[in-house]
């Protein structure tokens, strides 16, 4: 087994590392495999990449099967490392990596007598591809594999190979040792390594939809066309987005361009219930006022309103008491936010 290490200057991913702070002062690591195919029972491992973060910078670890029988020797050296980590950073690796790394583990055990560890149980997984999945139509992404959203970031590379052509040039290298095919298959993965944390600066979008910013201005304003009001909430993110996101949901405008977050909410004026028990039959009053959407679980300790008992539509009154404090106009912001970035749509 060959090991291969580089260091990478904070400097050049500094602007898009978010995983190092993400998750506090947990110890993280990224992982990807290179294989010889797609089922574990016909194939093996023949590069497992590693990202961790040390001393404030990342490295890159790659652990090659440069004489085509070192599997065994890359997967418990893989694991060596994740015995030291809380969280596992992968891209598909809950559905693909993950599964066919314990399988080849089961399998080496079995079939040559050879005692492995699993580390997988003990480390918290973070997928972030299904982390990203949910933002896709928000961010009119047009699929979801790696290099599209590198694109989508602004990191563009040219790739000679993809993973599926890469496995004859392996294996070109193991029957001749030629330099140049070691060096296509390892940059590949190389290039991956590094891609996955740019990829971290995607987790700015969680950040935003669970209300890490703070809330800089609210106002009550005339649309263009001047035949209704809006509810114009200002805010600030505490990480900055990589690429402006402009998307809407009902009538509700999301606009986030760096750290400056604009919510603009639809106003309705008019008369709404709100009903007091269980049942239409515990009593409601009618109010009358300024009305705007409310989110589907609402918002701690804020009434709301509806047109008629059944109805699924709900609705926050504002005024003085929800206007006057700046957690419930950040609850509310936080949880319309997720909405919008959350919701499906039809193209």
């Amino acid at each position: 087994m060959e090991r291969i290490v580089e260091t990478i200057p904070y400097s050049k991913v500094k602007d898009y590392d978010l995983a190092s702070s993400f998750f506090g002062d947990k110890k993280i690591c990224m992982f990807d495999i290179e294989t010889t195919g797609l089922s574990p029972l016909k194939s093996f491992t023949y590069l497992i990449g590693i990202n961790v973060f040390k001393d404030g910078e990342w490295q890159i670890i790659q652990l090659f099967n440069d004489d085509g029988s070192s599997e065994p020797e890359m997967i418990r050296t893989f694991h060596s490392i994740l015995e030291d980590m809380d969280i596992l950073i992968e891209f598909n690796g809950d559905t693909f990596d993950i599964p066919y790394i314990e399988k080849r583990t089961q399998m080496i055990e079995r079939n040559f007598s050879i005692r492995m560890v699993d580390h997988f149980k003990d480390t918290e997984n973070f997928d972030l591809l299904k982390d990203i999945r949910p933002y896709k139509f928000a961010l009119g992404l047009p699929n979801l594999k790696q290099k599209t959203i590198e694109k989508y970031i602004g990191l563009n590379r040219v790739d000679m190979y993809n993973g599926g052509q890469l496995i004859d040039v392996y294996l070109g290298y193991l029957a001749a040792k030629d330099e140049k095919s070691r060096k296509l298959v390892l940059r590949h993965n190389r290039d991956d390594m590094e891609g996955m944390i740019y990829l971290s600066s995607m987790l700015a979008l969680d950040m935003l939809c669970r209300g890490d910013f703070d809330v800089k201005d609210f106002s009550v304003k005339e649309v263009p066309s001047g035949d209704r009001l809006e509810l114009v909430i200002s805010g600030e993110t505490r990480k900055p987005l990589v690429r402006p996101v402009s998307t809407s949901m009902d009538k509700m405008y999301l606009d986030v361009d760096k750290r400056d977050i604009t919510l603009r909410v639809p106003i309705f004026i008019g008369e709404l219930n709100y009903f007091y028990g269980s049942s239409a039959r515990d009593g409601f009053d009618l109010v009358k006022g300024y009305f705007i959407q409310s989110p589907g679980s609402g918002v701690d300790g804020v009434p709301v309103y509806k047109e008629s008992y059944r109805s699924k539509n709900l609705y926050i009154m504002i005024n003085d008491s929800f206007l006057g404090q700046n957690t419930f106009i950040k609850e509310y912001m936080a949880k319309i936010i997720s909405e919008i970035m959350h919701f499906k749509r039809k193209y």
